[in-house]
Formats: C-alpha cells, structure tokens, sequence
C-alpha cells in the first residue's frame, strides 16, 4: 500500500468512504448534507470561519470521485480538515446518518476509545 488516501489511513473513514461512493448520488447528497450538520457540533474553532476554508478548496482542480458532487467534495474537505478527535467525535453521527439513509451500516468496525 505505497500510496493510501488520507481517509484510507483510518479503517472507519475507509469504511465510510467506500460504503458513500456505492450509493446513489441523490442519497449520497442527503448523507452528505445531515454530516455536514454534524460537524458544528465538533469543531473547536468558528463554525463559519472553518466552513469557509473548506469552500476554497475548488473541486474542479481535482479529478476525485467525490468531487462530481459539490455536497460530497464539501463533507469530505470539511472531514479531511477536522483534527483526529474532531473526526472520532463524528463517527457516531456518521454511522447514525448512514443507518438513516440506507440500509449500510458501519457495525462492523469499533469507534476508537
């Protein structure tokens, strides 16, 4: 594994990801935008200030899977932005968002303690 993704290096965000790209791109947005709902609750620093940052980063400069779809490209900037704790604090809101939407869940995989 020579060149992992940022999210592969964690086996939940892998996890996540992987279960995101097989969905349809509709639910995929709605996952997307209950997730980005989530992430005032775990930063540490201004909501806005930090969601700004995240919207500078162009999707159109990449040519990811994840950046065809502008609530997607956002969620997963705004996630890769998040330090380690903010991310673990929003597992459990993820995996809920996900449970929600479809009929994936993240089960599987233990939340770091």
């Amino acid at each position: 594994m020579a060149n992992l993704r940022w999210y592969d290096k964690d086996r939940y965000l892998s996890a996540f990801m992987t279960l995101l790209e097989t969905l349809d791109s509709k639910v995929q947005s709605e996952v997307a935008l209950d997730i980005l709902k989530e992430i005032p609750k775990v930063i540490s620093m201004d909501c806005e200030a930090f969601m700004l940052y995240v919207e500078k980063n162009d999707p159109k400069k990449y040519n990811r899977w994840y950046d065809k779809n502008p609530h997607i490209h956002k969620v997963v900037e705004a996630i890769r932005l998040l330090s380690e704790a903010e991310r673990e604090s929003l597992y459990v809101s993820i995996s809920d968002i996900m449970q929600q939407h479809t009929e994936l869940h993240l089960t599987g995989l233990t939340l770091k303690k």
